[in-house]
């Protein structure tokens, strides 16, 4: 068989009827054994208010917009482990957002260099302090719950609240 026995149109035809069959399997996988699942695990989950499912190549990013709590680090761990057992194992990466108004930004703002100074030197106790000075004028209160991968903070100001998750591990992004 030469090169001009073959029918251009043909190959082409068949090549793109193919990869529109594995692209459109490929769409129904994730849509039917990633976003339908988790979806409903979090929209049954009372600890979220809404939520955004976006893949990006190998990571499934969650965007989680919690209800107010008492404590981040439980509520934290609660999620991640409901999207770890949804997943199955897949990589994934989740965000929070919450409800802050400028007070509370700028008490994080100023809160985060002794987070970040506690990460490095173990001085923990001093940055719970510095950080609960930092709530205290605005008029907030701080709550600071550590694990051995990451640093929860609070603060809660009237209806507002912050929620950050900061990783005890520098070389991480």
């Amino acid at each position: 068989m030469s090169w001009r026995d073959l029918r251009i149109p043909v190959v082409l035809l068949v090549l793109l009827v193919s990869l529109s069959a594995f692209l459109g399997v490929r769409w129904l996988y994730n849509r039917y054994s990633i976003e339908e699942p988790l979806a409903r695990y979090l929209e049954s989950s009372q600890l979220v208010h809404s939520f955004e499912i976006n893949r990006n190549l190998q990571i499934v990013q969650v965007t989680v917009n919690l209800a107010p709590t008492e404590n981040l680090k439980d509520t934290y761990h609660e999620i991640t482990q409901g999207i770890q057992a949804v997943l199955n194992g897949r990589p994934f990466e989740l965000q929070l957002q919450d409800n802050r108004d400028e007070q509370l930004k700028r008490a994080f703002y100023y809160s985060q260099f002794a987070v970040y100074e506690a990460i490095t030197r173990g001085n923990y106790r001093e940055m719970i302090k510095y950080v609960d000075e930092q709530a205290k004028e605005i008029g907030a209160s701080a709550y600071v719950f550590l694990d051995q991968d990451r640093v929860y903070l609070q603060m809660k100001r009237n209806e507002h609240y912050l929620y950050e998750v900061i990783s005890r591990r520098l070389d991480k992004t």
